[in-house]
């Protein structure tokens, strides 16, 4: 018995830590570069978390933050695609998640997304999902209203939030 609950022990202590809470809801999740590296992005309660690095492994990187600090650009509701961005920024580094699906034609067309690594207005790095690989709590997503309910309203106009 001794050895088994030592056994868990230790596999829980490799077993790698990724974004989302047990209670969280994903937002935009996919694997990129073929399968060796995942993204995964998810909203609990008032929190948005990221994760990102090499697939079946410990991300290279992991932020949480509240939804009030997360800008994000919901869909204008025209063009043949139905998008939403969203961004994080880390120590002056911002990365934005987008995702999308054609609203028009096929309805086999997969999901799209990716994430786009920003410094001072330069990308440093861009990678998409592979495609068949994104998940998402669909349009519209939950960080819309989880920011409504923190007390921020979006500007169509001015494209921001107040």
């Amino acid at each position: 018995m001794r050895i088994f609950v030592l056994a868990a022990g230790i596999v829980s202590l490799v077993s790698p830590v990724w974004a989302c809470p047990p209670d969280a809801e994903t937002l935009v999740s996919c694997t990129l570069r073929k399968g060796t590296r995942q993204l995964e992005t998810c909203l609990s309660e008032r929190l948005v978390t990221y994760a990102f690095g090499r697939q079946g492994a410990t991300p290279d990187l992991s932020l949480q933050r509240a939804v009030t600090e997360v800008e994000m650009q919901p869909w204008p509701g025209v063009g043949s695609a139905i998008w939403e961005a969203f961004a994080l920024e880390n120590k002056g580094v911002v990365y934005r998640i987008h995702y999308g699906v054609e609203r028009a034609g096929s309805t086999e067309a997969p999901a799209y997304g990716g994430v786009t690594v920003e410094q001072d207005g330069k990308e440093l790095a861009s990678f998409d999902c592979d495609v068949g690989s994104v998940q998402t709590s669909g349009y519209p997503l939950p960080l819309f209203e989880a920011k409504e309910a923190a007390g921020q309203s979006y500007n169509a106009e001015t494209q921001s939030w107040d």
